[in-house]
């Protein structure tokens, strides 16, 4: 029914950050080190066009590494449909060339666009078919993907067949026990692939109208009580909860209190009695198909399961696109940070 999108552990490679009481502010948060060298007109305006196809020696931050390219890339893959929203809203989403299935559902106006590309894989990329595909860069949203466990190719290998790597920010926890960054990072995933393709200037615009998407549900509910929320998936009949990390907090963003955030890492195996027990406001399901057929087997899940939960009583359920609650590297959970906190607070949506 569900598919927990971190069901394995992850290779280490930068100490994440723990903030389970982080500011709601503003979207802007730690920037992720930029460095241009020898780039002309780098502050660009959206001359992007025009740069586009110009040599300049370009520096980015990735897991603790600095990776340098001698050009803007041309070529790129991605290891789940939701890294696709924010290349697009960049003005660089004709440049994937192929992707893998990964853990997220595409965006439904990307959905036959994305659906055409050639697949590198169900969940990681395999080196025959990024050979096949020869992008200059793969932009992934789990080093895990990138470890040279499970089937997956190693950093160092695609190196050797000419493919930087991205790992967006948040994906370079080690594993399922270690919290890890929230929305603050999409803003450094966003400034630094403006500079990666040379759309300074758009990046920084799309910077400001998430952050002012952010700063109105912020304002809105300022006023209204938290709602005590449990946010559920499963995979393999084994039940999750959302404890930490970006889930969490599009959660607290939209003015919901996380009724798990005392459980370690990101996502938490529970029982039911542990959320009967808990007995939550508010539930909240991911829906990683994103269609009709999804919701419609969360919802007879919850009923069957948790017929004495106040929320699922009250029919207080909520089931989302995964995208919108939990994806890296994606501008979607800025949108989900809307949704969410129109379901908590039905009297945004009077009053809007």
């Amino acid at each position: 029914m569900f598919q927990p999108h971190h069901d394995r552990p992850l290779t280490s490679c930068r100490r994440p950050r723990a903030v389970p009481n982080r500011p709601r502010a503003a979207l802007l948060g730690a920037l992720v080190a930029l460095a241009t060298v020898g780039a002309t007109g780098c502050g660009g305006g959206d001359a992007d066009a025009r740069q586009k196809d110009e040599k300049r020696t370009i520096a980015f931050e990735s897991c603790s590494r600095t990776v340098e390219l001698d050009r803007i890339p041309k070529r790129v893959a991605i290891t789940t449909d939701a890294i696709a929203d924010t290349l697009f809203e960049l003005g660089v989403g004709d440049r994937i060339v192929a992707k893998t299935r990964g853990e997220s559902a595409p965006a439904p106006e990307l959905k036959e666009r994305l659906a055409a590309l050639p697949g590198l894989g169900t969940r990681n990329p395999s080196v025959e078919a990024l050979v096949g595909a020869k992008p200059d860069l793969l932009i992934t949203d789990q080093v895990e993907k990138v470890s040279g466990k499970l089937g997956s190719p190693s950093i160092a290998e695609l190196e050797k067949l000419g493919i930087a790597t991205y790992v967006v920010g948040g994906g370079c926890a080690a594993d399922l026990s270690e919290d890890t960054s929230g929305l603050e990072a999409l803003d450094g995933d966003i400034r630094q692939l403006g500079t990666v393709f040379g759309v300074e200037a758009r990046a920084r615009k799309l910077a400001d109208k998430l952050n002012g998407s952010l700063d109105d549900v912020r304002r809105q509910t300022a006023q209204e009580p938290r709602t005590k929320v449990a946010k559920l998936s499963q995979v393999a009949g084994q039940l999750y909860v959302t404890s930490g990390g970006l889930s969490n907090d599009v959660v607290e963003r939209a003015g919901g209190t996380n009724v798990f955030a005392d459980l370690p890492g990101q996502f938490a195996p529970v029982s039911p009695e542990q959320i009967v027990a808990r007995d939550p406001q508010s539930i909240i399901v991911d829906n990683f198909t994103a269609t009709t057929a999804g919701e419609n087997e969360a919802m007879a899940y919850l009923k069957r399961t948790f017929p004495t939960v106040d929320a699922v009583k009250k029919q207080r359920v909520l089931v989302i696109d995964a995208a919108k609650s939990g994806a890296r590297g994606s501008t979607r959970p800025v949108e989900g940070v809307a949704e969410i906190a129109r379901f908590l607070h039905p009297s945004m949506s009077r009053s809007q």
